[in-house]
């Protein structure tokens, strides 16, 4: 990096990436429009590239610029909250976030463990919800983003998404079931327990019905439907039940072998999981740095 770039520089090219206006990023900075005007320009000659578009609703990052935000935006969230602790000046801060619960029970919990470490000063509000309400949240400015299965065409407008990892959803039981040891079952001799699935009208529902009317059912012949996953694991334990539900959910117990995978095919439900979050605005500097953390561990656990 050229010495003529400094961390002021880059401070600014942040904050205008947040507001998206030269007038709104100055306020926020306590210093003038020219100034800042300046700083970009300075910042454009030494990288030889446009960082923004200037238009008549504002600006507008262009892919120079989107890139560089990518790779800066964690790192200086992290060399303020190091400033900050060393003058004993912590950032209070906080930052609002939606997990479907197939990602909180794995992924979730390695990002918010190593975010902690990283900003112990920055509060999280995680909050579990139906993932077209969280959208809501999102759309309206109330979460910073949310993470789960990817949204219905319609349910996207003023939304973006990125994709981390494909989820399949998968039958399993107890390891002790009837079938858990058995080569090739059958969508019949599945249909022929009881079955646990999460509550209808999910994104989840959608794709378990196109898999059972590609297979000539139109419904489980006997179902147990909750939005509880923690009861739902507990009932498998206890009894023959045969669990419909993504791979996340129980993937301590697959692995612990306290759980099978029943030896169907699934990857006709296998469904996108990823970021959803504003097609227009910027996440705060905190809310980037956790955004960064989901890409970084979903490639460790998924990949």
């Amino acid at each position: 990096m050229s010495k003529r770039i400094g961390l002021r520089h880059l401070r600014h090219f942040l904050t205008m990436s947040e507001h998206l206006s030269m007038t709104r990023a100055a306020e926020a900075l306590n210093t003038v429009q020219p100034a800042l005007s300046r700083s970009l320009r300075e910042l454009e000659a030494q990288l030889d590239t446009p960082l923004f578009h200037r238009t008549p609703q504002g600006l507008v990052l262009t892919p120079a610029g989107e890139d560089l935000l990518q790779h800066i935006e964690g790192p200086l969230a992290q060399i303020r909250e190091g400033l900050r602790r060393v003058k004993g000046l912590p950032e209070k801060a906080s930052i609002r976030i939606s997990m479907a619960p197939a990602i909180s029970r794995v992924l979730g919990v390695r990002v918010l463990k190593e975010f902690s470490e990283k900003f112990p000063h920055v509060d999280v509000l995680v909050e579990a919800r139906l993932y077209s309400d969280a959208a809501k949240q999102v759309r309206e400015g109330s979460l910073d983003f949310a993470v789960g299965r990817l949204l219905q065409p319609d349910d996207l407008g003023g939304l973006s998404f990125e994709h981390l990892f494909g989820e399949p959803i998968l039958f399993c039981a107890r390891h002790t079931h009837p079938l858990a040891s058995k080569k090739n079952v059958s969508i019949q001799e599945i249909n022929s327990y009881q079955m646990v699935t999460p509550i209808r009208h999910t994104i989840i529902w959608v794709e378990i019905e196109k898999y059972l009317f590609r297979h000539g059912l139109t419904h489980f012949d006997r179902s147990l439907e909750t939005s509880s996953y923690e009861m739902a694991r507990t009932y498998l334990r206890a009894t023959d039940a045969i669990g419909c539900m993504p791979r996340s959910i129980v993937l301590p117990e697959l692995t612990s072998g306290e759980f099978a995978m029943l030896d169907i095919p699934v990857d006709e439900m296998t469904g996108a999981v990823g970021l959803t979050f504003r097609a227009t605005g910027r996440l705060s500097s905190h809310a980037r740095a956790m955004f960064d953390l989901f890409r970084d561990h979903a490639r460790q656990v998924y990949s």
